[in-house]
């Protein structure tokens, strides 16, 4: 499946390089999203967690919202005392704060720098809706809620498929608040959604900002190249954390 939440942005035509600019629960998020169904309006506080057997690591509080099928996600990194470092890093660069506004339907995909005031453009590939199989697996409670634990397996036209688990509240309407992701290496990723709001979100979320300028070319380069060295070093960090 492709990543729609993933911004691939070349660091410049010249070298042909390209950064990823995003958490790696992107794709856990897509699925999710993808899930969810085009008719969900929210807003919900996301955690992101890796997990390692009886460990875990919270690695990013996000906000989420849907409406009409269009996505906003805030992303901060967590308070967790291993990543003080790179989150040091990161606001020292003003790219502590990462927001993305995606448009399916028109193919649009902005990724906001709001400690920059400063926003790249990054058109999406319209993708076929997927083929999507469930198996119910059983009835589990999650934060005082009774769920139905689901594994979900999804497959685009390219015949690419990723598999998930969910866990579908019964009494928000199917609504998933938990999910979990296969890592590889015995560890797992989890979306737990809390602070499920309803009301439909404000407009100025799917709109970026008026005094923001358009980032391209090197400078868009240099945020790709310095987002993707605190990747790799988050992910060690996290490796060595839940060891």
């Amino acid at each position: 499946m492709k990543q729609i939440f993933i911004l691939i942005i070349a660091y410049c035509s010249a070298t042909g390089a390209y950064g990823q600019l995003f958490d790696t629960s992107a794709a856990q998020t897509e699925l999710v999203a993808t899930l969810m169904g085009t008719g969900r309006v929210f807003t919900a506080n996301v955690t992101v967690i890796r997990e390692h057997g009886d460990k875990q690591i919270k690695i990013a509080d996000n906000v989420m919202s849907m409406r009409a099928g269009d996505v906003y996600l805030e992303h901060k990194p967590t308070a967790e005392s291993s990543l003080a470092k790179l989150t040091a890093k990161l606001k020292k660069n003003n790219l502590a704060e990462v927001s993305t506004i995606l448009f399916p339907k028109t193919g649009k995909a902005y990724l906001l720098f709001p400690g920059k005031h400063a926003y790249i453009q990054s058109p999406v590939e319209p993708t076929a809706s997927p083929h999507i199989e469930s198996k119910f697996l059983r009835a589990e409670t999650v934060n005082g809620r009774l769920c139905a634990v689901r594994r979900v397996t999804v497959t685009d036209a390219y015949d690419s498929s990723q598999q998930i688990v969910i866990w579908e509240s019964a009494d928000l309407q199917s609504f998933i608040i938990k999910s979990k992701m296969d890592c590889g290496d015995d560890t797992n990723e989890i979306l737990l959604f809390t602070d499920i709001r309803s009301e439909k979100p404000e407009d100025a979320k799917f709109t970026v900002p008026s005094d923001y300028h358009e980032l391209n070319g090197k400078a868009a380069g240099e945020i790709a190249k310095l987002m993707m060295e605190v990747e790799v070093m988050r992910d060690a960090v996290i490796e060595q954390a839940l060891r």
